[in-house]
């Protein structure tokens, strides 16, 4: 055989051997996740800065996203269309996270008053309150609802705790495996999941804080910031530094990764928080892009 044909033919075997070995490690491998929509905004002047949470009233079809960057809170159709912008007569105070328990008001926590703070739609009054447990103060920082229950991450320690409408401390979710605590959690099948970043972990708990099982992450993150549970039991991670999402099955297998980085449609550049709507959609809120994408299967 010609010496050159030879060659050529060497080189395309090994370029073809590159590209599959690309394919098999691209972020989308596997995925059945497809880019759906945007949570839309027309006007420059209604554009989020810094988005940092997201929550889906399910009852009235409603995505409410907190808009750090300029104080305000939004609220968005099913379909994505911007309903309504609130920033309470420009009262809010960083505000950062967001739930909705009850048919009158959403809690907000606001950092840059160390609130966990109501408001009323209704009246479109604001009311600050002060969080303790056992004595010290609670620095709130992410936050869950389930019924009546609230549950609050303080920053200052990593622990859960849960609240009673009333603000009444009742129980603590604490891992002492964990000195640097938890960074996010989510309520799901009567049961509290929290992810460790240091530790690369997610802790389950009964919502008595009764610690009931430990998924080991190992390498397939780096940096976890968020997490999300979908009805399957599969459990999501988002990776903020690799910018992409993990998945791994109800007994903590891996099974594939998705997304990477950029800033065009279904890229990431700052991801904070991902969780699922009730229609099965996923929904990324993304500081860095400024704004909340959601996907579907």
């Amino acid at each position: 055989m010609n010496t050159k044909l030879t060659f050529r033919i060497l080189k395309a075997v090994l370029v073809l051997i590159l590209v599959l070995g690309y394919q098999s490690e691209r972020a989308d491998a596997g995925s059945p996740w497809l880019w759906d929509r945007v949570l839309k905004q027309d006007m420059v002047q209604d554009a989020m800065k810094m988005p940092t949470a997201l929550y889906i009233d399910a009852d009235k079809e409603l995505y409410y996203i907190v808009d750090s960057g300029r104080n305000r809170l939004l609220s968005f159709s099913r379909n994505g269309d911007l309903l309504n912008i609130f920033n309470a007569g420009k009262a809010l105070s960083i505000p950062f996270d967001i739930v909705k328990n009850d048919a009158d008001g959403l809690w907000i926590v606001e950092k840059g008053r160390n609130s966990l703070s109501y408001i009323a739609l209704k009246e479109k009054k604001v009311t600050p309150n002060t969080l303790t447990y056992k004595g010290e103060l609670v620095y709130p920082d992410r936050i869950e609802a389930d019924s009546d229950i609230l549950y609050v991450l303080n920053k200052a320690t990593g622990n859960i705790i849960s609240y009673s409408n009333k603000l009444e401390a009742l129980n603590r979710f604490s891992c002492s495996e964990c000195p640097w605590g938890f960074v996010d959690f989510k309520i799901h099948n009567q049961k509290l999941w929290a992810l460790d970043q240091a530790n690369k972990t997610i802790r389950c708990f009964n919502l008595n804080g009764k610690l009931i099982k430990t998924f080991e992450l190992g390498k397939t993150v780096n940096f976890p910031v968020s997490l999300a549970i979908e009805q399957t039991g599969f459990m999501y991670v988002l990776d903020r530094q690799r910018r992409n999402i993990v998945v791994y099955d109800r007994n903590g297998v891996f099974k594939y990764r998705f997304l990477e980085k950029g800033i065009a449609r279904g890229q990431l550049y700052y991801p904070s928080e991902i969780r699922f709507d009730p229609w099965g959609r996923l929904c990324l809120v993304d500081e860095g892009n400024a704004r909340v994408e959601i996907f579907k299967r």
